[in-house]
């Protein structure tokens, strides 16, 4: 009987997968917004409010407290007065 030789399987490399990658990675102000409002709609059914008035709440931004969202800017910077230092 002849014996016969096994074929040996060459390794296969692994092909290096591109990672995805998002072009900005900052949220848009209209996702903010909606994000913001998630927040304020989870805290508010966490706290035992029903779905209609936590929605409500959520998407009022006029009636959130100034502890929350400061109404008339939500991004403050704070004033710095550089001629006082002279």
């Amino acid at each position: 009987m002849a014996t016969r030789k096994r074929a040996v399987k060459k390794p296969v490399k692994k092909v290096a997968r591109k990672r995805r990658t998002v072009a900005n990675p900052f949220p848009t102000k209209l996702e903010a917004r909606f994000i913001e409002a998630k927040v304020v709609f989870d805290a508010a059914k966490t706290a035992g409010w029903s779905d209609e008035y936590a929605l409500a709440f959520a998407m009022d931004r006029a009636s959130y407290p100034d502890w929350i969202v400061p109404v008339d800017d939500p991004i403050k910077r704070p004033d710095w007065d550089d001629e006082d230092d002279d």
